[in-house]
């Protein structure tokens, strides 16, 4: 069902008809996501925390990454269902590594004691035996039964790569990030890193809903409110001084004459708009 869901759902995908929904879903952090940008290929307004996907050819909403194996974008609407998946598969590979652990044991515990009188049933077959031995007797084991022998290895070796898979997405609800942002954190560290990153409090009247455009930048009622402003400067001085050019990005809103500014030494300096809390996190991804 999980899978299902996920390869056939297309719920998340924004459209002319549910633009307007979309766009009241996520403010804006003016970090990440910015308000005005027009998507070059649908020709829509991209609401906060969405994207374009460029193989499925359509924006969509919380984007969190698009997923060759179920051939579908993972969005808003079926991370649930992927979230699940994943837990699932997790799930059966341990139990069939399981399985297999069981049958072959029980192969080897006939096997090896079966001339030792009174032992049967008392000691482990692996009692007394070196790790040449135990490493022997379990190829031996695995030759007697190749298919179950070869299922149960696959599936202990691939079971890591699904719970931590899953661990990973558990991480990024608990930082308040979809894979896509966390993209976009990355490329911020960098430039954070570099010195070239500065922050300011955006002015009051940046934030005033009646000055703001309603159909652009709809209210929200966010749960916390912040009023960073970024800017990132390629000649390392902030914003505004006399040794500073114009090359800075972020800086598209007015009323920033005279702001102080700040360099950003460390990614913990910069709110997560995103970030309500672990619980709240969850909620949000699970779509309660």
């Amino acid at each position: 069902m999980f899978v299902y869901k996920c390869v056939t759902s297309t719920s998340s995908v924004i459209n002319s008809k549910n633009l307007r929904q979309e766009m009241q879903r996520y403010p804006y952090d003016h970090v990440l996501f910015r308000p005005g940008h027009l998507c070059r290929t649908c020709q829509l307004l991209k609401p906060a925390r969405s994207k374009h996907c460029s193989i499925c050819n359509v924006c969509v909403a919380k984007h969190d990454h698009h997923c060759i194996w179920v051939m579908n974008c993972l969005g808003r609407d079926n991370y649930a269902y992927f979230l699940g998946m994943l837990l699932s598969l997790a799930t059966l590979l341990l139990y069939g590594s399981y399985l297999s652990y069981s049958i072959l044991t029980s192969t080897l515990q006939n096997h090896v004691l079966r001339r030792a009188h009174g032992m049967f049933g008392r000691s482990h077959w692996s009692v007394g035996k070196s790790w040449s031995q135990y490493f022997q007797l379990w190829a031996w084991a695995i030759a007697q039964d190749v298919r179950i022998g070869g299922v149960g290895m696959l599936a202990l070796m691939t079971a890591p790569l699904a719970f931590g898979l899953f661990a990973y997405h558990v991480y990024l609800i608990w930082a308040g990030m979809t894979t896509n942002e966390s993209l976009k954190w990355t490329d911020w560290k960098e430039d954070i890193a570099d010195g070239l990153v500065f922050k300011c409090e955006r002015p009051s009247e940046d934030n005033n809903v009646s000055s703001t455009n309603l159909d652009v930048e709809p209210y929200i009622d966010w749960p916390i409110t912040s009023k960073q402003h970024l800017a990132i400067c390629q000649d390392g001085n902030p914003p505004g001084s006399s040794a500073s050019g114009h090359n800075h990005s972020s800086m598209t809103e007015p009323h920033f004459a005279g702001i102080q500014w700040t360099k950003v030494e460390s990614l913990n300096e910069v709110e997560n708009l995103y970030d309500l809390g672990f619980w709240n996190n969850v909620r949000d991804a699970l779509f309660l």
